[in-house]
């Protein structure tokens, strides 16, 4: 259960834009390379957010 329970967190945490060096602290982790091999997926609409990050920073910047 504990497991599952930090595999969400992680999850969730990458998924809402947590960086992973900070991810890897919360857990315990000397490596984020690790966390990202044992708790990470794919991000949900990765790409999506990307470009919407991306569009906020320059409508900022003008």
């Amino acid at each position: 259960m504990m497991h599952a329970l930090r595999h969400l967190f992680a999850s969730e945490a990458i998924n809402e834009g947590v960086d992973v060096y900070t991810l890897a602290d919360l857990l315990g982790h000397e490596d984020p390379a690790f966390t990202l091999r044992r708790y990470v997926h794919r991000v949900t609409d990765a790409a999506e957010k990307a470009r919407k990050a991306i569009g906020r920073r320059y409508r900022t910047a003008s």
